[in-house]
């Protein structure tokens, strides 16, 4: 074979050697590209929008400005997560699957798997639902009683320091939660839809000030209850 012809093999074998590689990686693109909108999709739908429902129900209880203090409303209460009474219905050997409040059934598979991809990137946050084997429902159940219990208190006015520190540390995490997830969309989604970026600096600006609020009357109970302020 001339040298001709090897370079022109040679030649066809990288040109084809080049748009194989393209096309593996356009695929990637294209999936990372789904995945990723199927996160920030999920993730907006904790705070009652995305495109399944845009008019649900907020899990992460986002308030307004016009919103008084958190001790008028179930604060501390959302973003808790519901199983299925019956654990055969939605359990399995990794854990059971929580109940979409939005439609009353277990999350399906695929927004499990965005909300495990989003827990890699978020493994702190407690408001991103995930699965959960029968001990960790034991533990969930018996801190959610020593909450109550902190919380009745807390509400009596007649909390003692461990129930001040239970109760504003949980509300103070919670509020952090809520703040991640919410930079999360603006940094994720945002820019490709004015209505929506409106949206998410709405949730932004309610979350921080929902924080604010939360911050100065945990300062109070704290110092109410002979505690160094929250940190």
């Amino acid at each position: 074979m001339g040298i001709q012809k090897k370079l022109l093999f040679v030649s066809i074998a990288l040109i084809g050697l080049f748009f194989l590689i393209l096309l593996v990686m356009g695929g990637e693109d294209e999936e990372e590209a789904r995945r990723k909108k199927e996160r920030g999709s999920q993730a907006l739908a904790l705070f009652g929008g995305g495109s399944s429902n845009p008019k649900g129900t907020n899990r992460l209880g986002v308030r307004g400005e016009e919103a008084g203090s958190i001790f008028d409303s179930d604060y501390y209460n959302a973003g808790g997560m519901r199983y299925e009474e019956d654990g055969n219905l939605a359990g399995s050997e990794s854990g059971e699957v929580p109940i979409n409040p939005q439609t009353g059934k277990p999350y399906p598979p695929e927004a499990m798997q965005a909300f495990e991809e989003l827990r890699e990137q978020f493994p702190d946050n407690d408001l991103i639902p995930k699965r959960t084997t029968a001990e960790e429902k034991k533990k969930a159940a018996e801190f959610n009683q020593k909450l109550s219990r902190a919380t009745n208190s807390v509400f009596g006015g007649n909390a003692n320091s461990t129930d001040v520190a239970l109760y504003y540390n949980h509300v103070r995490k919670q509020g952090k939660d809520r703040l991640e997830i919410i930079n999360y969309l603006i940094e994720s989604q945002g820019g490709d839809d004015p209505e929506m970026d409106k949206k998410f600096q709405e949730i932004l600006k309610n979350i921080q000030y929902q924080n604010e609020q939360v911050e100065k009357e945990a300062a109070g109970a704290f110092e109410k209850a002979g505690l160094p302020p929250p940190g």
